[in-house]
């Protein structure tokens, strides 16, 4: 619990504060070049098309809830729809310090499930200087402003194959749904807390997938309840520009607008976190690798930890 206490206040006042404010970024001289080695232009900027408006945008909204309030929430001050150019970022996060506590869940119903969610965070083989693939942190890009980037796809999915669910940590923008697809022979319930809705709906074997319609943004748990031990944190950002990283520690977030931002990443269960700026050129796959070291407070802190206390993350930006 005081790891995961640890992890809210350094998301409430570190790595994710710039998307409560938005401010120009300096681009690193490590972190400005693409795959092929083009320099970025530091002096450009992203200048949104003024004529294009938050209605003819058209907020997306693939929820139950009225429209207005999700553009209120992801577009509050009825900024333009960024139009312009756009390019990429991908990279590769580790973590390096102590290694993953194990964790104490009971997982004698599919014991398999244990190299999932035996220990506080997945991470791979250990390399020269120490570090490790870091599975299932989050990666955002933050630091533009005068526009909003709108979400293009109306749904995020996730599988549910052997003992759980194929990942730990899912991203989100507020105004999708959850897919959530059963690829078992078993029956799954799934259900996102804080606020599930009174209705047990059943993922069935190879049936269509369950829809999910996160009501806040922010942070949420995707459980199951017969399986105490499968826990997902699903993160419902106001802006598109998201991952979480795969087991080998990649990432890869597309659509970003030219001119300076800031990449950022955390984890769920470890308090502590990474960034650096870049300055994005159209048309270009910038790479950024991001190292996050841990330093293990508490024995056997998990997400599943601060399953109630959910309502009360910040609402992130």
């Amino acid at each position: 619990m005081t790891a995961m206490l640890g992890v809210l206040r350094g998301i409430a006042l570190g790595v994710f504060a710039v998307l409560l404010a938005p401010a120009a970024l300096v681009a690193c001289a490590d972190c400005n070049k693409s795959e092929s080695g083009a320099a970025d232009a530091g002096s450009t900027t992203a200048t949104p098309d003024a004529s294009v408006t938050v209605l003819e945008a058209g907020t997306l909204n693939a929820t139950p809830l009225p429209t207005a309030s999700v553009a209120a929430a992801v577009n509050p001050d009825k900024l333009p729809a960024y139009t312009g150019p756009t390019g990429s970022v991908e990279g590769t996060i580790t973590v390096v310090g102590d290694p993953a506590p194990a964790t104490p869940q009971d997982f004698s119903r599919c014991p398999d499930a244990e190299k999932i969610w035996g220990h506080a965070f997945r991470e791979g083989p250990r390399g020269p200087k120490g570090e490790r693939p870091l599975a299932d942190a989050i990666v955002v890009v933050t630091g533009y402003k005068g526009f909003y980037l709108p979400e293009q796809q109306e749904a995020r999915t996730i599988s549910i194959e052997g003992c759980g669910y194929t990942m730990r940590t899912l991203t989100m923008t507020f105004g999708q749904r959850l897919e959530v697809k059963n690829l078992t022979k078993d029956f799954w319930s799934p259900v996102l807390e804080p606020r599930p809705s009174p209705v047990l709906m059943m993922a069935t074997p190879g049936g269509d997938a369950v829809r999910i319609y996160p009501k806040t943004p922010g942070h949420h748990l995707l459980v199951d309840r017969d399986r105490k031990y499968a826990v997902v944190d699903v993160w419902a950002f106001l802006h598109p520009l998201h991952a979480s990283s795969a087991l080998t520690g990649y990432y890869r977030i597309d659509g970003l607008p030219v001119g300076k931002v800031k990449v950022s990443s955390t984890h769920p269960n470890i308090d502590g976190n990474a960034e650096a700026d870049l300055t994005v050129v159209a048309g270009v796959v910038h790479k950024v690798d991001l190292v996050i070291k841990n330093v293990n407070r508490d024995a056997g802190g998990n997400a599943s930890d601060a399953g109630g206390e959910a309502g009360a993350r910040p609402v992130l930006r």
